[in-house]
């Protein structure tokens, strides 16, 4: 059992990405009743414009198909397997939709969706294609309704531009992976909620950037539960994990940032 002297927020990376298929509700189940209080998954936007969730641009790696999610349907991605790669006791686990996956977290965890814009709609540039996505995760969102507390997240700021346009009032947090620099700009012009760091900029120089600018900071990817000390005296609010059993203990905290409840696509 790990005691914390304060409370992470437990972020299954993909769900409970070792121990069932990246990426569906299986996985997220599995995350869950191992003691996730958050889930990290991936969206992006099939060919008519409805978002699913996958990491890849393509179907290659996770599912029994072969091709790019953006000139595939929504009928022809439902019908692969995304479970059997992983084993076979998963064949058949379908590859979700983001509606899906809202109704999954609704009263069990906190969802931190990243924006794939890189996989989106074929029509037009880059600018288009977050557009696209950020409208389309907009309406999932308005088409579910009563959702529980979501983050959107992104290395791209302009894609966190494009999320903050279609929705107003959502939270948003930038992935980094190299360094903090920037942030600041970031954060005036886009209204942050969190940075999300690799776990290779984990050190008290950046973590105080990140808290002089009043957000909170949740670390990614994180296997090893002797890090969490480390991590905790540095002043994280949160870790990714691909494993969240690694980390049995008290319950993690659920959605703990202020105001926690849904987050309406205006306002």
């Amino acid at each position: 059992m790990i005691a914390h002297r304060r409370r992470l927020i437990l972020f299954a990376h993909r769900g409970a990405s070792t121990r069932a298929p990246e990426n569906t509700l299986a996985a997220f189940d599995r995350a869950v009743r191992d003691g996730a209080g958050a889930i990290e998954c991936d969206v992006q936007i099939c060919a008519g414009g409805q978002p699913v969730i996958l990491h890849d641009a393509t179907v290659d790696r996770t599912t029994n198909g072969r091709g790019a999610v953006a000139r595939m349907t929504l009928e022809q991605l439902r019908r692969l397997d995304a479970g059997a790669w992983f084993d076979r006791r998963f064949r058949g686990e379908p590859v979700p939709t983001l509606e899906e996956t809202l109704e999954f977290a609704r009263g069990r965890c906190l969802l931190n969706l990243e924006l794939k814009s890189g996989g989106g709609a074929r029509a037009g540039g880059t600018r288009a294609r977050d557009s696209a996505l950020a409208c389309a995760v907009a309406a999932a969102m308005r088409r579910v309704g009563d959702h529980g507390p979501i983050l959107l997240s992104s290395f791209s700021p302009a894609t966190l531009a494009a999320a903050r346009a279609a929705l107003p009032r959502a939270r948003l947090a930038l992935l980094l992976s190299r360094s903090l620099r920037g942030l600041h700009t970031v954060h005036r012009r886009l209204r942050l909620h969190a940075v999300h760091p690799h776990l290779r900029l984990a050190d008290p120089r950046r973590f105080a950037t990140a808290r002089r600018e009043g957000l909170r900071i949740h670390v990614w990817t994180v296997n090893d539960p002797a890090l969490i000390a480390r991590l905790v005296a540095l002043g994280a609010d949160g870790l990714m994990t691909d494993d969240p059993a690694l980390f049995r203990g008290p319950p993690p905290a659920r959605a703990t940032f202020p105001g926690a409840g849904r987050v309406g696509p205006t306002g």
